[in-house]
């Protein structure tokens, strides 16, 4: 409380002038699992999907081995095969940086995501000079051929440490280099033939200099279905994400193994020697007049499919058929090192046009390398498995699950028919939804997100739906932070639902310095405060507590929403 005290004092605060008036509480509607909120940031260039409304959380995951970087690839034999790195599988260890880089590879068996078996792992090296690490990237089992390819990467100011620190911040392997090649096996991996490329001469003209701006740094195969069935045309395609050349935003971290500008597409024949030959790859390049893409073999025509500046992070894309839609999943990686965020596209056809299923900010809360293997697509196209590694840095698991591994859960993509939450706290415009929060303290088994969880409730019903502070009274306060400026000129506050904790007054903060003085909250939940204000751009408001009923024993907030102002 004295470090908050202290911020607000040296930015002289101002009160504002608001409106404040009594509202009712938004219903509670139960659901067989949690949608997570989407919430797209400012300036978002893909329109809504109207096929999608979301993502569903079941609650079902599991979780497999001690490393990263899972990409499976569905084959004839009915197994997945997959790389890893950078941990343990099966008691052999891989660590893809340094001169002796190491890349991992092994079969996934089993058809229940539950209970799936890690079997064959095994490990190739291979030197990364003139780069810090070489890293596993796309993987495609095809008829009986085993195909895995190595990317480069290092660090700002030409580092090859994976780590660096600038006056900035600390940045992972925030320079992405050259996607190398492809080795390949014809026995399941028993045996491999290593690409004739090397970091020094890859198999795209890029980049011109080390260190310079890469377009096809890290690709994924397009996940077909079993033995690329769902092929348009028994081509292999391959989606990677990179920089926008010239980029008109340049940072640190710009294009790096989890962010970048722009999404690219490329396609070849699957073949042992086509794969390894760049001359034989076709690239996106456009649309003509009539609008139908338009392919070349011109590295130098490039262009991409989707464009967000300093959004589009590493990609995977998969054929969900019964749905007949693309589903591509991006990565914002943010600051290469923090939480990250997820987003999903969809489209009928695979160059686009693409629109935004879901936003999903700080999913994992630090997930990564994020995939729908087709294996486990449901027959009604909307029930799958989400695959995905999170939190190298140890940050909270978000869905519960998310681990430094295999992570799987089981998701749905909702339909505009599908039961969802309350709308009037899981609008879009709720950025309270997709806030970091920080509070004074937590009573034991509370949470403080359950003050942003788009409910209004807590005990003697469910303590999860509610925070409270741990025996505060008028010290306590709650901080939403956003990772964006966000524009906003609206809060809601609901009391605590039991009738032994009430806030009598209180004080919103905001990050420019201004201030709004709050009256009494409603003691049962039942109905809420609203506070309206000229709209600001914050990013941050804390709420804190200046007075309360006596003898309240841990006062806190049922709920808290903020409201973008209307655009």
């Amino acid at each position: 409380m004295l470090l908050l005290a202290a911020t607000i004092a040296l930015q002289s605060p101002s009160a504002l002038a608001s409106v404040q008036r009594i509202i009712p509480a938004p219903a509670t509607v139960k659901l067989p699992y949690r949608v997570w909120p989407s919430v797209a940031p400012e300036g978002c260039p893909f329109p809504s999907s109207a096929l999608i409304a979301g993502l569903g959380f079941t609650g079902k995951h599991a979780e497999y081995a001690d490393a990263d970087t899972w990409y499976p690839s569905w084959a004839s034999d009915g197994a997945m095969y997959s790389t890893f790195t950078d941990g343990r599988v099966n008691g052999l260890e891989s660590v893809s940086f340094g001169q002796h880089a190491r890349t991992g590879y092994a079969k996934v068996v089993g058809d229940d995501p539950m209970h799936l078996q890690i079997v064959d792992a095994g490990m190739n090296e291979a030197a990364p000079t003139p780069y810090g690490g070489r890293y596993p990237c796309g993987s495609l089992m095809v008829n009986g051929v085993w195909y895995c390819g190595t990317y480069c990467l290092m660090n700002e100011g030409g580092s090859n440490e994976p780590l660096v620190t600038l006056p900035s911040g600390e940045y992972n392997w925030s320079v992405l280099g050259p996607f190398v090649g492809f080795r390949h096996s014809t026995d399941g991996g028993k045996t491999w033939i290593q690409t004739k490329h090397t970091p020094s001469h890859p198999l795209f003209p890029e980049p011109t200099v080390r260190g310079g701006p890469v377009r096809i740094g890290s690709p994924h195969f397009v996940d077909f279905g079993q033995n690329m069935e769902h092929s348009p045309d028994g081509k292999a395609y391959l989606v990677a994400h990179g920089a926008a050349v010239p980029d008109p935003k340049p940072r640190h971290g710009n294009a790096s193994w989890i962010t970048g500008d722009c999404i690219y597409l490329l396609r070849v024949t699957p073949t042992p020697e086509d794969m390894d030959d760049g001359s034989k790859y076709e690239f996106f390049a456009g649309r003509d007049k009539q609008g139908k893409p338009i392919w070349t073999h011109d590295f130098a025509k490039i262009e991409p499919i989707a464009d967000w500046n300093n959004r589009c992070g590493c990609v995977t894309m998969t054929y969900d058929a019964p749905l007949k839609r693309y589903l591509m999943c991006i990565t914002d990686g943010r600051t290469t090192i923090s939480a990250f965020n997820t987003f999903i596209l969809e489209s009928a056809s695979i160059t686009g046009p693409w629109r935004l299923a879901t936003y999903m900010t700080h999913f994992g809360t630090q997930g990564y390398f994020v995939n729908l293997p087709s294996k486990f697509i449901g027959a009604n196209g909307r029930d799958l498995w989400l695959c995905y590694s999170a939190n190298f840095m140890g940050l909270q698991a978000d869905p519960p699950g998310s681990r430094y591994g295999m992570c799987l859960q089981q998701i749905r993509l909702l339909s505009n028919t599908d039961p969802k939450p309350n709308p009037a706290l899981n609008r879009p415009d709720n950025v309270a939804r997709i806030a970091t929060v920080t509070v004074s303290s937590t009573y034991q088994g509370y949470d403080a997100r359950g003050a942003v969880d788009g409910l209004v409730g807590g005990f003697p019903v469910d303590n999860s739906q509610e925070w409270a502070s741990n025996g505060e009274e008028d010290t306590a306060f709650i901080r939403l932070n956003w990772d964006d400026a966000q524009a906003v000129d609206r809060v809601w506050l609901f009391d605590r639902p039991n009738p032994l904790d009430q806030i009598r007054s209180g004080m919103l903060v905001f990050s420019d310095g201004s201030t709004v003085a709050t009256g009494t909250l409603p003691d049962d939940a039942k109905h809420g405060l609203e506070v309206r204000f000229k709209s600001k751009r914050v990013r941050w408001v804390a709420f804190i507590v200046t007075g309360v009923k006596p003898a309240s024993p841990n006062i806190g907030l049922a709920e808290i929403a903020v409201f973008r102002a209307n655009r």
